[in-house]
């Protein structure tokens, strides 16, 4: 746990919780790993906690295990052979929030939602498999929003501190630029976000985001 909380920028990990609605029960935890160093640090310490049984502590709640599955999502060579294309659409799980100077941006801007999964690449991924250093600058130009329905919504992560805003709901992104490599890269990276999760607190539940078909 030490090694994971001491990880530099990007962490190798995000946490969701699921909550029941409409009573607030925690029904369930989702923990991803970007690392086979963090799956090893990670699982055998949620094997241990669910066979002793023991109590764990997620801010101020306690819960215990009853069940725990191992998935293995797509490894960095397979998104690196996904084709080229021009749309993705996410869905925002979580309130999702972007540090901007000395404020935070609770907006969809693509440079910004597509950070943390290009940097989790920089840093998880093969070196051979390492994107290009301008696919950011790339991506401000080309990638913009052309339909979104989002709301703005807050959250008590810590009742020490001021609610964290951020925003939910759906947003596509479209290209206006037919390179392919960097096309592929969008759709590769578009792949990695359910993994990364995206902005702010990612490892505290916020950020979580889901891929949807697009047309």
């Amino acid at each position: 746990a030490g090694w994971l909380h001491a990880h530099p920028a990007p962490k190798p990990y995000t946490l969701v919780p699921y909550y029941q609605e409409p009573d607030g029960v925690l029904a369930g935890l989702r923990i991803t790993t970007l690392s086979a160093q963090a799956t090893d640090v990670v699982w055998p310490a949620w094997e241990q906690a669910y066979h002793t049984g023991r109590e764990l502590f997620l801010g101020s709640q306690t819960f215990t295990l009853h069940n725990l599955a191992q998935t293995p999502g797509p490894s960095f060579a397979q998104l690196a052979t996904l084709p080229p294309g021009r749309d993705c659409a996410l869905r925002f799980l979580s309130p999702t929030n972007f540090r901007q100077g000395a404020g935070n941006l609770p907006l969809p801007m693509p440079a910004n939602v597509f950070q943390r999964p290009f940097l989790c690449w920089q840093a998880f991924a093969a070196a051979p498999l390492r994107l290009p250093g301008d696919w950011p600058d790339w991506c401000a130009a080309n990638l913009f929003i052309t339909a979104h329905r989002i709301e703005t919504v807050s959250v008590t992560i810590d009742p020490r501190n001021p609610p964290f805003v951020g925003f939910v709901g759906d947003v596509r992104y479209t290209a206006q630029n037919n390179d392919p490599l960097y096309l592929s890269i969008f759709q590769a990276l578009a792949q990695l976000a359910p993994y990364s999760g995206t902005g702010y607190k990612t490892t505290m539940g916020m950020g979580a985001v889901a891929l949807l078909e697009t047309p």
